[in-house]
């Protein structure tokens, strides 16, 4: 099966998803078929969210078939995203649907989704499963002052897209087009060096650099230390007499030159960042590192990196065994 995300929505789907745009569909359900995003099913609804949820909802969906539904509460930026995929469906297909569902928001426009819900069983689709669940949401409990941070940047963020934050745990962007495309070619060894960037102003992670061949000696240079940047660099070596094809992520994250928030963002995305990337490449990630301005980006640090010295433990003094077998002397006094 492949799991890239080269699937994208067909014409129907982006018909369907500028109609949602405009708030003239309460709901789509989208599924894959034919290597495409295809609508399902649409709903255009009424003015009451509640009764549109009870009239489509769980009965539009089939425990057999994965699928994503999008479903607008009460502005054209409020959309909760559920990605569907029951027990029971076939586990090449839930696989295919986690596997682009990062396509997917990209595709619709990450600033429109205000929630997010992943559920396997239909009766978790109930009007008053929903509510429940959005009440945990939108309660949020004590946060640490990293958390706070967090929070004020994402409320921030949209406060100017006119959309009301839910919530903070983690910070999921997108991958752009290119972006998707340039680690594909990364995986397929048709490049050793691509850099990216988190774009705070449209929500998503964006394409800096590509390279076909970068020599060890030059990538500290294609590094830059005055911002953060996720960077991927092939580093093709042999040690040992051993051939190796090792794939480095450089997390660079300078203390100065950007803001607290900013940095907060880069670390906060890296995780799921680093999961999409690693379907996208379909190759793992050999070693990851943090760097900042002065940390050594050499040939000879890449390869302490990926062949450290063993350390010898240290030899303690060994206690002599007293004699055994021989007999007794007995001394006369």
């Amino acid at each position: 099966m492949s799991c890239q995300t080269g699937i994208r929505a067909n014409d129907a789907l982006r018909n369907a998803f500028n109609l949602a745009k405009q708030a003239k569909l309460r709901l789509i359900k989208v599924v894959i078929r034919n290597e495409e995003l295809n609508p399902n099913y649409e709903y255009k609804g009424s003015p009451d969210w509640r009764s549109d949820w009870r009239a489509t909802l769980p009965e539009c969906v089939d425990s057999f078939e994965p699928c994503f539904v999008l479903f607008r509460l009460n502005t054209i930026t409020e959309w909760i995203l559920i990605t569907f995929a029951d027990d029971r469906a076939p586990v090449k297909e839930k696989m295919l649907l986690a596997a682009t569902c990062a396509t997917f928001k990209s595709e619709f426009g990450a600033c429109y989704i205000e929630y997010e819900r992943h559920v396997t069983d239909r009766k978790d689709l109930t009007l008053d499963s929903l509510e429940s669940w959005l009440k945990g949401k939108q309660e949020i409990g004590p946060m640490s002052e990293v958390e706070q941070e967090l929070f004020t940047a994402a409320k921030e963020r949209s406060a100017a897209q006119g959309a009301a934050p839910a919530g903070m745990k983690g910070v999921v962007f997108p991958l752009d087009r290119n972006a998707e495309d340039a680690l594909k070619e990364l995986g397929n060894h048709k490049l050793n060096f691509v850099q990216l960037s988190v774009d705070t102003l449209n929500e998503a992670i964006k394409l800096e650099d590509t390279q076909a061949s970068v020599s060890a000696s030059e990538l500290a240079g294609r590094i830059p230390r005055n911002k953060p940047r996720y960077t991927f660099y092939r580093f093709e070596h042999t040690h040992d007499d051993r051939p190796y094809n090792s794939i480095i992520f450089i997390y660079s994250l300078p203390s100065a030159g950007s803001s607290i928030k900013e940095r907060m963002l880069y670390s906060s995305c890296k995780a799921p960042f680093l999961q999409a990337a690693q379907v996208h490449m379909q190759a793992e990630i050999t070693k990851k590192m943090e760097v900042d301005a002065k940390d050594d980006l050499s040939e000879k640090a890449l390869r302490e990196l990926l062949h450290p010295t063993p350390v010898e433990s240290p030899k303690h003094f060994a206690k002599p065994q007293p004699p055994r077998g021989a007999p007794r002397r007995i001394t006369k006094v």
